[in-house]
Formats: structure tokens, C-alpha cells, sequence
């Protein structure tokens, strides 16, 4: 079997991208179509490129201090990750917390590692967004059919809950400035 040299690849490469320009920005489009801010029932995250990766992170939340009839933690308290599977990341604060690691962009869409900071729990995960432009994140262990889907949509819907959200935090999103109360 005969091997193409590196110079001949890297040209049919350069003439299939001249030639063929939207396949290889659908690509990109895929890798960049997750990326901002994205609100939850309770809460809105901010997804965003970080080197070949992704980052998610929890940026604001519906209660991001313990309620009165909670018990988890003190009445006013700032919310923590105490379902934390690791004792001395019990501490950490939920708002600002990291959710994904591993994450890369493979097969056409992203994929690694999710932490569910209400359960403790971490899971294989998929990530995309879909024709209606929701974000979609599904979680599971083994197989993708044995887990649940959380969906988001962006800030810039304005969504019901998302104003309460915003009052609660020092600097709002670009994309949620017509959102803030």
C-alpha cells in the first residue's frame, strides 16, 4: 500500500478547504456553537473555549445562599458543594465551580467528564446544541441511552427566571444586558 507524502496531504487539505469552505466551518460552527451563556431552571452557566478544551462553569444561581427550610446549611450561608464525594472539596463554593474536565471535541461534538454538583456525582457527558439552538448536556454511566439530558437556552432569551438570576450577581453578560432588571 502506497503512503501519501505529508506535502501532498497538506495540499489536498489546502484545495479541499478553498474548494469545500462550509465543511470546514460547520466544523468550527460545531466547536463554537456551545460556547456562552446559558440559563437552567435554576441556575446559568458560561461555557468557553479554554485551549483545546471546554470550561463550564456555574455563573449565577436561582438561591446561591441556603434557604430557611434547608437542611444543608445555614440559613443565608453561601451554597457549597457539600455533596462532594471528596471530603476537602466540601469547602468549595458552588457559584464560580468548575463542572467539566476532559473535555475535547471528537467525532463531531464535545465530549469528557461532568460533575453534578446536587448529587456529587461525576459522569461521562456529551455536549451540543440542537436545531432549536438549546444547549443540550447529557450525563450517564456506560451508555449514553442509561442517562438524563439537561437542557439550557441562551441568556439572551430572557427566560422567566433568568432576571432574579442576574440581580444576584456583580457583572452581567453582554448577551443578557436587555435580560437585567
Amino acid at each position: 500500500m502506497r503512503r501519501m507524502p505529508l506535502i501532498a496531504l497538506l495540499g489536498v487539505l489546502a484545495v479541499d478547504a478553498c474548494l469545500f469552505p462550509s465543511a470546514w466551518s460547520e466544523a468550527e460552527d460545531g466547536r463554537q456553537s456551545v460556547v456562552g451563556f446559558w440559563a437552567g431552571e435554576e441556575s446559568i452557566i458560561e461555557v468557553a473555549l479554554v485551549d483545546d478544551g471546554l470550561s463550564a462553569r456555574v455563573f449565577a444561581l436561582t438561591n446561591p445562599v441556603y434557604r430557611p427550610d434547608e437542611q444543608d446549611g445555614p440559613a443565608g450561608a453561601v451554597r457549597l458543594d457539600d455533596r462532594n464525594e471528596d471530603e476537602a472539596l466540601r469547602q468549595r463554593p458552588v457559584l464560580g465551580l468548575e463542572l467539566l474536565s476532559g473535555y475535547r471535541y471528537d467525532d463531531g461534538r464535545w465530549q469528557g467528564k461532568i460533575y453534578d454538583p446536587k448529587t456529587g456525582n461525576t459522569y461521562t457527558s456529551r455536549m451540543w446544541v440542537d436545531s432549536e439552538g438549546r444547549l443540550k448536556m447529557r450525563g450517564y454511566v456506560g451508555v449514553p441511552m442509561l442517562g438524563r439530558t439537561v437542557e439550557y437556552v441562551p441568556v439572551s432569551n430572557c427566560p422567566p427566571q433568568v432576571p432574579a438570576m442576574l440581580a444576584l450577581v456583580d457583572e452581567i453578560p453582554p448577551s443578557a444586558a436587555g435580560c437585567a432588571e
